[in-house]
């Protein structure tokens, strides 16, 4: 009986994961307070037979922690949704040179290689890259894609 219980709950804890909210606030304290469940009810099954009561304890903790990490990285996201439109608007029309720390900047704040390519051609900066600029680029993850794209740049 306590297996079929733990599989339903683990099932419900998957789909739970794989459906998600709108926010990541929201995923995160859906995923916690249900792994907290989880956790909670095993653990007081074993403690005094409190199944029921540390499931209880283990959502609520669970769903805490889990909204406060998702709100965390919903500002995150929202802080570089924000400097990429903002860099955006402010290059539209200026020719802009793109550096190489831009470049490790926009990579390290997630923006997607197809952006980063796309800014480098609108720039018409030409990159002259050593093994070495390579190195660097890559040790900071900077895409394969991305460095390919910036060595073709010399090509222009």
């Amino acid at each position: 009986m306590r297996t079929m219980l733990f599989r339903g709950a683990f099932i419900c804890l998957l789909a739970v994961a794989l459906t998600g909210c709108e926010t990541k606030a929201g995923t995160g304290a859906l995923v916690g307070g249900a792994g907290g469940a989880l956790v909670g009810g095993a653990i007081g099954s074993v403690s005094h037979s409190r199944a029921g009561a540390g499931a209880l304890i283990g959502a609520g903790v669970g769903a805490l922690g889990g909204a406060i990490i998702g709100n965390e990285m919903d500002k995150s996201d929202e802080r570089n949704d924000r400097a990429d439109r903002d860099y955006d608007r402010r290059h539209a029309t200026v020719n802009y040179v793109v550096t190489k720390a831009d470049v490790v900047s926009w990579t390290q704040r997630g923006t997607s290689d197809d952006i980063i390519i796309d800014r480098i051609d609108r720039s018409g900066t030409v990159f002259h890259l050593t093994a070495a600029d390579e190195n660097y680029l890559h040790d900071r993850g900077v895409s394969s894609v991305v460095i390919r794209a910036m060595r073709d740049t010399e090509l222009r």
